[in-house]
């Protein structure tokens, strides 16, 4: 890490919906720890990112994004959209965030499980969606933002970061 970073983090935030219930929410928890600890040990980020959670309601994300303008140890945030379509409940959050934000457009699995796939598998894993409906709502509110598309594990995509 760059001596100049040490002081500071990026956090990582994961949108998602109790549509599904807690048992998915907690799948989502552990993928994005996950992806937060792989990104930390790839060596490539020049600064720690701190996972903040998974928001499930606009009461949350607006929760998180005060936080982050109010913490000075945070520079940013990075937000990856989990579940099928939560970008709405994160419109007054967005709005009310004053700091720089990257939208990570990836899935947690590098490829679809064609031979077992399921319902369940398909409504738990939709950030093919959510994350172009993420991306939609930034546009619609003229929003600045970095977007990073790809794989998450892939060098060329945490280079990006």
């Amino acid at each position: 890490m760059i001596k100049a970073f040490e002081n500071y983090e990026i956090w990582f935030v994961t949108g998602a919906q109790l549509l599904y219930g807690g048992d998915a929410v907690k799948q989502v928890d552990g993928h994005s720890k996950e992806m937060v600890n792989g990104l930390n040990e790839s060596g490539r980020l020049p600064i720690k990112v701190v996972y903040k959670g998974t928001a499930n309601s606009s009461k949350e994300v607006s929760d998180i994004f005060a936080a982050a303008n109010n913490e000075k140890k945070c520079i940013g945030v990075i937000t990856w959209m989990h579940t099928f379509s939560p970008a709405k409940s994160w419109i007054l959050g967005l709005q009310e965030y004053r700091k720089p934000l990257l939208h990570l457009h990836t899935q947690f699995n590098r490829e679809i499980p064609y031979d077992t796939i399921d319902m369940d598998f398909m409504n738990e894993n939709q950030a093919a969606h959510g994350d172009r409906e993420y991306g939609h709502i930034f546009s619609r509110l003229n929003m600045e933002r970095k977007v990073v598309a790809g794989y998450w594990e892939d060098e060329d995509v945490q280079k990006q970061i």
